[in-house]
């Protein structure tokens, strides 16, 4: 397969994914929005007027509300969210319009189980506040026009890594689709989080470090520099950043002391360092615009919350149990959410060391990383908080997983790869579309049939009867649009493919 068929069928990839996470969003408000609301408003983070909208929104000693997480992935919303501000404010308009001529009579009930008090507690709230509207349509946005084509773009990724080491083209596109859609990818795809930020700048600052490795030149100076710059931005989004930007740094270093003097792969690394500056720069700037102190973060100002008085705020030695249901846990496992995973957990010793998709040295790398991740994890009791959020801290580790376990796929007869795939998606696709725990997403598909998440939401915030969104084929009706959309769009670059192809000689 020539370079010039490889783009197109990334392209064919990147459209088809953006379209299918897209119809899948979520109408979920995170706490990444609420900035990045601040900042398109009044370009401040100060979110005064969601104090009580989110537990990690609180009033500091100024006066002012913020929110206790870093908020670099918010400024990033915040430009998807400022495009379409007078859609937004013209939808907001709209349900404020209708309060004021119901009297507020026209508040509807969130008809959801009574195991989740909270979330009828915040559609109340949001609609006495004339909110329903905008934030519908901003979680819409943030996910079309941000999770969706970036989550898209990893699946192009990931096809490139694999047609670059030697993976046939069936082959790699199905297992492309597979690390989008029978892994996590697809159900944190669909709402704003800064998770799937730290996983995708984790493996985008270990590919560059990887892609055009010499064993002469090294890494070149614009992957060492764009390297450190997503491995800095690792630790801006987040504190377990940390783990990422040390390892693949010290990766960097060693690898390349393999095949010069110590020292000279030391003063290469500098560059790497010099790249990571920026985003930390930001993170103490936004730190220090909040709370008046660069280098603390928002945990230490925030009032007590559930498992801060455990080690130093909420940050203990590694526990056990918490190990254990990191993995395996019915309402957030990486493997009870994504099985597939677990056969990257195989050794491969039994593949000659030149036919590895993921190589030895990838490996060690790969090992030593996700257990130190792992081990982080479960030192943050944070980490249990996640039954009410579904999977979503070891997504950085997600990647390196899949690609351990590509070298087993592809030597699996083509029926056990298809069957695998298939199984693996339809997993995903149920936890995505109903985003409850595992057992109880199956339970809801086989008492009320397939999912939307979004529209989960509207027939249960309207009319139990009404007539168009209470028919039990919708949901079917609209996945099967969106697949014939992607499908068109696949088809249709094929056609110019072939077109603009050169005469046979």
């Amino acid at each position: 397969m020539g370079p010039g068929a490889s783009r197109v069928r990334s392209r064919q990839l990147f459209i088809a994914s953006w379209i299918v996470f897209t119809v899948h969003f979520a109408t979920n408000i995170e706490r990444e929005h609420y900035p990045a609301f601040a900042l398109v408003e009044h370009q401040t983070f100060q979110v005064d007027e969601y104090l009580g909208f989110h537990s990690d929104i609180f009033e500091h000693t100024d006066g002012h509300s913020y929110i206790g997480n870093n908020v670099i992935a918010s400024v990033i919303a915040a430009i998807p969210l400022a495009v379409f501000d007078p859609v937004l404010d013209r939808l907001e308009e709209r349900s404020k319009q209708r309060l004021a001529s119901t009297g507020g009579a026209g508040i509807t009930e969130y008809r959801t189980s009574d195991e989740h008090p909270n979330r009828k507690a915040f559609f109340q709230l949001v609609q006495e506040r004339g909110l329903e509207l905008r934030f519908g349509g901003a979680a819409a946005v943030t996910t079309a026009f941000l999770m969706a084509p970036l989550s898209a773009l990893f699946v192009a990724i990931m096809f490139g890594v694999l047609i670059r080491r030697g993976v046939a083209r069936k082959t790699a596109t199905v297992l492309a689709i597979l690390f989008g859609f029978g892994t996590p990818i697809f159900f944190r795809t669909s709402a704003l989080n800064h998770n799937m930020f730290l996983m995708w700048a984790t493996f985008g600052s270990f590919l560059l470090i990887r892609t055009d490795r010499d064993a002469a030149e090294g890494v070149s100076l614009r992957n060492r520099l764009l390297a450190g710059l997503l491995a800095g931005f690792c630790l801006a989004l987040d504190y377990a950043g940390v783990i990422p930007l040390l390892a693949i740094y010290a990766y960097l270093v060693l690898e390349r002391a393999r095949t010069v003097p110590f020292w000279q792969s030391f003063r290469e690394s500098l560059a790497f360092v010099a790249g990571s500056v920026p985003p930390v720069l930001f993170l103490w700037f936004s730190q220090w615009a909040m709370f008046g102190n660069a280098f603390l973060p928002g945990q230490y100002w925030m009032p007590d919350v559930n498992y801060t008085d455990e080690g130093w705020r909420g940050f203990a030695f590694p526990a056990p149990d918490l190990f254990f249901k990191n993995l395996f846990d019915n309402e957030y496992g990486l493997l009870t959410f994504s099985p597939l995973l677990l056969i990257g957990f195989i050794p491969a010793w039994g593949i000659a060391k030149g036919r590895l998709i993921w190589t030895r040295e990838e490996r060690w790398f790969g090992l030593a990383f996700i257990s130190a991740f792992l081990i982080f994890c479960a030192a943050n009791q944070y980490s249990r908080m996640q039954w009410n959020t579904g999977f979503r801290y070891l997504l950085p580790i997600v990647p390196f997983v899949f690609l351990a376990a590509t070298d087993h796929l592809v030597r699996m007869p083509k029926w056990a790869l298809w069957t695998i795939a298939v199984l693996a998606v339809a997993h995903s696709w149920v936890i995505t579309t109903v985003r409850e725990s595992v057992t109880l997403s199956y339970q809801i598909l086989f008492e009320t049939g397939p999912q939307l998440p979004w529209l989960t939401v509207l027939r249960l915030t309207r009319p139990p009867d009404a007539p168009v969104i209470s028919n039990p084929l919708l949901p079917l009706a609209l996945l099967g649009v969106a697949l014939l959309a992607a499908y068109a769009s696949w088809r249709l670059l094929d056609r110019r493919r072939v077109a603009s192809a050169p005469p046979p000689a």
